[in-house]
Parts: structure tokens; C-alpha cells; sequence
């Protein structure tokens, strides 16, 4: 398998950090967007959305993080981070589709695209209008997170499972564009038990810009 990656990215991480917690042999490829790798034809017919991750497998090819967990889980389904019953399976899926439309698209990611990823692409300087929006919907979303996590292990209850690798992978980010993660304990209690793993930690070295 290959995996083309950005590593300082949050979806680059998760998918890292699953492909170590697995222990899977994977090749890693580099995509540096600032200089335009994600451009280039041969890129383009992997992922016309010209993003990463990219994942190829035996000329399979997959793109979208959070799909990329479900493959590479389901390469050792004996690892219980897909769940076999539909209502833990549900459950995954809710928190995969909330990491993607809010907790990445409307809260950390995008204040992670106003703050590193427009400098990197070269599309300008901060809007402060979207920054300070980002920053509101962290909260709201954080505060959801937070009241979730109460009294759970994990983040579906106490099955480990990639749901946690999603959600998870934010925590760093939020952290170093200084969003207010700190008040929030059950998010820290939680993620204590994530780095505590010796696949989360080499993981975050590895993509430690």
C-alpha cells in the first residue's frame, strides 16, 4: 500500500496513526501542497479534488480521510476498531460524518485554513471574519464533544475504535492555533488515553512539522 500525505495535517495523522496502531506496511509518499504537488497530473487522476490523503492499494485508490480508516481497519477486522453490530457501526458512523461537516470543516479546520493553510497555498493573509466564526463554532462543537465523552472511556463508550483516530487527530491542532481546548476536560481526559498509545505517540512525531 502507499498513503500520500502532508504530514503536519490533521488527516494525514489520523490515517498514520491507524496504519501504526494496525502496524500495516505502507509506503509513504510526500504531497507538498505548497509547491503545488497536488496539482500535477498524475496526482490529479488519484484525486481530482486535488487533496490528500490519498490512499493506493494493488490500483485501488481512495481518497476522503475518514474512508481511508474504514479500509485500513477493515485490513484486521479482528482489531474491533469497526464494530460489528449496526448500532456500534452507526455510532462510528455519526461521529465520522460530525468530525467532517463540523469539528473539521467549521471549527478547527477552518480556523487551521485561515491561520497556516492560506499562507502555504499563498492565498493571503487571514480573514479575521472567519477566523473569529471558526472560533465560535470551536466552541459550540468542542462543548458538544465534551458533554459526549462524559463518562466514556472512548469516544463511542468503551470500544476503541477509528472514530477516535478522526476526532482525535484535531486535539494537536487546536492546541497550536491556540483555539481554548484547555477548558474542555473530558476532551483532555480523553485525548490523555490517546497519547498514552505508542502508535498515537510515534505518530505525532512523524508528523511534527
Amino acid at each position: 500500500m502507499k498513503l500520500y500525505v502532508l504530514p503536519p495535517s490533521p488527516r494525514a495523522l489520523k490515517v498514520i496513526a491507524l496504519k501504526n496502531y494496525l502496524d500495516l506496511d505502507c509506503e509513504m509518499h510526500l504531497v507538498d501542497l505548497g509547491k503545488g504537488d497536488q496539482l500535477a497530473p498524475a496526482y490529479t487522476t488519484m484525486n481530482p479534488n486535488q487533496k490528500m490523503p490519498v490512499l493506493e492499494d494493488d490500483g485501488f485508490v481512495l481518497w476522503e480521510s475518514n474512508a481511508i480508516l474504514f479500509y485500513l481497519a477493515s485490513k484486521k477486522p479482528e482489531s474491533g476498531l469497526w464494530p460489528s453490530d449496526p448500532r456500534g457501526q452507526a455510532d462510528v458512523l455519526r461521529w465520522l460524518a460530525w468530525e467532517s461537516a463540523h469539528w473539521d470543516s467549521e471549527a478547527c479546520g477552518a480556523v487551521g485554513y485561515e491561520k497556516v493553510s492560506k499562507t502555504v497555498l499563498g492565498l493571503g493573509p487571514a480573514e479575521p471574519v472567519f477566523v473569529a466564526r471558526g472560533e465560535r463554532n470551536f466552541d459550540r462543537f468542542a462543548l458538544v464533544l465534551d458533554r459526549s465523552l462524559k463518562g466514556r472511556k472512548w469516544l463511542t463508550g468503551d470500544n476503541f475504535t477509528i472514530a477516535d483516530f478522526s476526532v482525535g487527530a484535531w486535539v494537536p491542532s487546536a492546541q497550536l492555533l491556540g483555539l481554548p481546548i484547555a477548558k474542555y476536560t473530558e476532551i483532555l481526559r480523553w485525548y490523555d488515553r490517546l497519547t498514552s498509545l505508542s502508535a498515537w505517540q510515534r505518530s505525532l512525531v512523524q508528523t511534527r512539522a
